[in-house]
C-alpha cells in the first residue's frame, strides 16, 4: 500500500516550570489535518501525544496517536496507536529498556497488534552538532489481522538508529531507520524511516518537514507493501 500523506500539524509542548528550573516531565500534543491517496482517498484528522518523565537513572516515555474516517457516518479508515517504554542507564554510554506498544492500523490490514520487546541502546555520539544512539532488542509480537488474512503470533528482534545533524543554531536535519524481524517467518520483517528538518523561527515556534517510509514485507490480503507519508508541522514550545 503507497499513501501519499500532507499534514499540517500544531505541536503544544508541555510548560516549563519555574524559570532556569528544569522540571523532570515534558508533554507533546499534536493535531493534524492530513489528506491521503492510495488504499484510502480521504480527508481526515489525526491527534497525537508525547509524555516523557526523568527521574535521573530511570525514564519513562507514554506515546498515543490516533486516525481516523468516516464516510456518511461509516468508518473508512482507522489507525490508533499507544505505547509506554521504560529505560534503565547502565555503565558509560549504555541503557537498557523495556517497551510495550499496540497499534490498530486498518490501512495495512491489522485490527490489533501487540509488541512486547526488551533490548539494550547506547548513545554513540553526543556532540555540540552531532548526536547519534542505536538500539538492539528482541521480543513477542501478537497479530490480529483483517478477515481473509491468518493472525500471526512469533517472536522478534529489532534493529533502531537514529542520527541528529546540527546545521546551524537554528536548525538541525536528522534520519532514523528501524529493522523489525519476524523469528518464524524470515520474510515477514517490516521498515521504517524517516528524514525530518527542522528550524525555528522565533523563540517559541519551530517548522518542521518530514518524510516517513513503512514497509511490511509481507502485509494482509489485498494490501500492498509500502506507506508513505509527508508532513509539515508547526511547533511550538514552551
Amino acid at each position: 500500500m503507497k499513501t501519499p500523506i500532507l499534514a499540517v500539524s500544531l505541536l503544544a509542548l508541555g510548560l516549563n516550570a519555574a524559570a532556569q528550573e528544569a522540571k523532570p516531565w515534558k508533554d507533546a500534543a499534536e493535531l493534524s489535518y492530513v489528506q491521503t491517496s492510495g488504499n484510502s482517498k480521504t480527508s481526515t484528522l489525526s491527534g497525537k501525544n508525547l509524555f516523557n518523565y526523568d527521574w535521573g537513572k530511570t525514564a519513562l516515555e507514554i506515546a498515543a496517536g490516533g486516525l481516523g474516517t468516516k464516510s456518511r457516518n461509516t468508518v473508512t479508515a482507522e489507525q490508533y496507536n499507544a505505547s509506554e517504554k521504560l529505560s534503565f542507564k547502565l555503565t558509560g554510554k549504555n541503557y537498557a529498556f523495556q517497551k510495550t506498544s499496540w497499534d490498530k492500523n486498518r490501512f495495512a490490514g491489522i485490527m490489533d497488534r501487540w509488541d512486547v520487546a526488551v533490548g539494550v541502546g547506547r548513545h554513540i555520539l553526543n556532540t555540540t552538532d552531532d548526536n547519534l544512539f542505536a538500539e538492539l532488542g528482541g521480543g513477542y509480537v501478537f497479530e490480529d489481522r483483517m478477515p481473509g488474512s491468518d493472525n500471526q503470533s512469533f517472536g522478534s528482534y529489532r534493529a533502531y538508529a537514529k542520527y541528529i545533524r546540527a546545521l546551524s543554531p537554528t536548525a538541525n536535519v536528522s534520519q532514523d531507520a528501524e529493522y523489525l524481524g519476524n523469528l518464524k517467518e524470515s520474510d515477514g520483517y517490516r521498515m521504517n524511516a524517516e528524514t525530518a528538518l527542522v528550524t525555528s523561527i522565533s523563540t517559541h515556534f519551530s517548522l518542521k518537514a518530514s518524510h516517513t517510509w513503512k514497509f511490511s514485507n509481507s502485509p494482509g490480503a489485498g494490501f500492498k507493501k509500502t506507506d508513505t507519508m509527508n508532513s509539515l508541522a508547526i511547533i511550538v514550545n514552551y
